[in-house]
């Protein structure tokens, strides 16, 4: 759908859609290389069009965090969700706020193929204050 609303061609939407619709992957472990299996969802890791691909998939999280009104910015620059690849970083001046951002992407996660943001993998800092409370963060 985000590569329709972007006007690409249907003739490329249908080639990608063949090739990603037929992956197959397998893991090499301790010198050992599994069965092969379906990979369901995702970007090739390492593919020439992923990045590409992820940017348009993500793109839209980035411009709902930057239109909420919450986050940081220093001027009139919005500087509230920075992104590199698959790695998020959201800045917020206030603890409310933060946790605004993170509803949003709790939300966009569950509109678009229910993607699941890692709290384990995720940091927390404030800075200056008496910081947030314990579980202040859902």
């Amino acid at each position: 759908m985000k590569l329709l609303n972007k006007n690409v061609s249907p003739t490329f939407l249908h080639l990608l859609a063949n090739w990603y619709c037929k992956l197959h992957a397998s893991m090499f472990w301790n010198g050992v290389i599994s069965p092969t299996f379906d990979v369901l969802c995702g970007v090739r890791q390492g593919g020439i069009v992923s990045p590409l691909l992820f940017a348009i998939y993500i793109d839209d999280l980035l411009c709902d965090l930057r239109m909420s009104g919450y986050g940081l910015h220093i001027g009139t620059l919005f500087v509230g969700a920075i992104a590199y690849a698959d790695d998020k970083c959201i800045l917020s001046c206030s603890c409310y706020g933060l946790q605004k951002m993170l509803d949003i992407c709790s939300a966009y996660g569950i509109e678009w193929d229910n993607i699941r943001f890692n709290p384990t993998k995720s940091q927390l800092m404030t800075v200056g204050g008496n910081g947030p409370v314990n579980n202040a963060f859902k």
